[in-house]
C-alpha cells in the first residue's frame, strides 16, 4: 500500500470517529457538553493534518513536490 493510500486510509478513519462522536453527542442530549466540544475539537484538528498528510503523499509520489 502506498504512502497516499494508508494516509487516506487514516483520515477515512479519523472521519468516521468524528461522525460516531457527534451521533453519541446528540443521542446522548450533550450536544455542547464541554468534553465532547475538547473531544470533537481533537478530532477536527487531527483531521486537518491528516489531510494536509494526503496532499502532500500525493503531491509526491506524482513527482509535483
Amino acid at each position: 500500500m502506498e504512502g497516499s493510500e494508508i494516509a487516506k486510509r487514516d483520515h477515512q478513519r479519523n472521519k468516521s470517529e468524528i461522525v460516531k462522536l457527534v451521533k453519541e453527542m446528540f443521542s446522548r442530549e450533550k450536544w455542547g457538553d464541554q468534553e465532547y466540544k475538547e473531544k470533537l475539537q481533537e478530532l477536527v484538528v487531527k483531521d486537518e493534518k491528516l489531510v494536509k498528510d494526503v496532499i502532500k503523499k500525493i503531491k509526491l509520489e506524482r513527482g509535483l513536490e
